[in-house]
């Protein structure tokens, strides 16, 4: 298929900073994290109101934001077991959700580390507060899809000079949108929905989901990925999907002490057709 690109250079500004001298920044996209499953009753309904945000044919359309809210949701294993999107891929669920220390479902996490609790309102007015906050890094996605394979590379470039900054770290990961499914709760579109992540290594016999980040000033990172969706995902009967509603998500995020931890600095996403 063809090339695609996504960047989230926004054009920019000079500021003076920490990190000495001045030090390009550009804005930052949201990325919303929501914590989902096809057996939650509450769910559906949170689901639903989030879509339409999303839809420019809704009178609740965010156009202010639509094009720089990204969504990631991952299905969990409760209430009730049985949500074959959860099924397909448990581990990194499981990782990020004791990651958040979710807890119930729905559940939103704004750029990380602000907890936008189980109503769509909420998840709203919290993406809006976090769009276009100034960020030194810059995520660059180049990708192609032939057939089920994805191939391409993010580029994630820091203005600042972070070599001695411990703790930021690279996502990237596959969603889907679009498939239809007549969950047990009732609900039957399901957008952003994870597949996988991309990033990450087995470290001493434990999965890691990301990539270490350490980056002088103006140094790139250059993340290859070439990856092939099962045609047998979610391996459920019920769900019907197409292959042309892929997307890459890449984000990179803090893990460290006070109150900037599992903070999102900067995200960008992909759309492959």
């Amino acid at each position: 298929g063809d090339s695609v690109t996504a960047t989230t250079d926004g054009g920019g500004g000079e500021t003076g900073g920490n990190t000495g001298g001045n030090t390009q920044v550009v804005p930052t996209k949201i990325l919303t994290e929501l914590f989902t499953s096809t057996t939650c009753g509450p769910c559906t309904a949170q689901n639903n109101t989030l879509d339409r945000y999303l839809d420019p044919t809704s009178s609740t359309y965010v156009s202010d934001i639509a094009d720089k809210w990204i969504i990631l949701r991952y299905h969990v294993w409760w209430p009730s077991a049985g949500d074959p999107y959860y099924d397909w891929n448990q581990s990194p669920v499981i990782n990020r959700e004791a990651y958040y220390d979710v807890g119930y479902v729905p559940h939103m996490y704004t750029n990380g580390n602000v907890d936008s609790a189980g109503t769509a309102a909420t998840w709203r007015t919290n993406a809006r507060a976090a769009v276009n906050q100034p960020t030194v890094f810059k995520i660059d996605i180049n990708g192609s899809r032939n057939g089920n394979n994805i191939s391409g590379n993010v580029q994630v470039t820091s203005s600042a000079d972070l070599s001695d900054v411990s703790g930021f770290k690279l996502y990237v990961a596959v969603t889907h949108d679009n498939s239809t499914y007549n969950a047990p709760n009732g609900q039957t579109v399901f957008d952003q929905t994870f597949v996988d992540f991309l990033t990450g290594s087995n470290v001493d016999g434990q999965q890691i989901y990301s990539d270490t980040i350490s980056l002088g000033a103006a140094e790139t990172m250059t993340k290859a990925f070439n990856w092939t969706m099962d045609s047998n995902w979610p391996n459920d009967s019920g769900v019907s999907w197409s292959i042309e509603k892929l997307n890459l998500v890449a984000f990179v995020q803090y893990d460290g002490a006070g109150q900037n931890n599992k903070k999102v600095y900067q995200v960008e996403a992909l759309a492959f057709d």
